[in-house]
């Protein structure tokens, strides 16, 4: 079962776009004002492991994330009926 901080049910919440670069290792977060939000790689990887988060587009290249649609346990899809 996947747990969530209530830290990262706040960020999954404001969250709109997610950039990861490869090569510099750097993660970068936006919500839907362009206001900057702050993660963590580790946090980064783990939501992008549980399927929490998933890539923008079927395009490998790609480095933009998006919280996935589709709520993979019910407290995701609480986070996501309240967003």
């Amino acid at each position: 079962m996947i747990e969530l901080t209530e830290k990262e049910k706040r960020f999954l919440k404001r969250v709109d776009t997610i950039t990861h670069v490869p090569w510099s290792n750097k993660v970068t977060a936006s919500d839907a004002k362009g206001k900057p939000l702050r993660i963590a790689r580790a946090t980064f990887a783990r939501l992008r492991d549980d399927g929490i988060i998933i890539r923008s587009t079927s395009d490998l290249t790609s480095n933009t994330y998006v919280v996935n649609s589709a709520p993979v346990t019910p407290q995701v899809e609480e986070v996501q009926e309240a967003s």
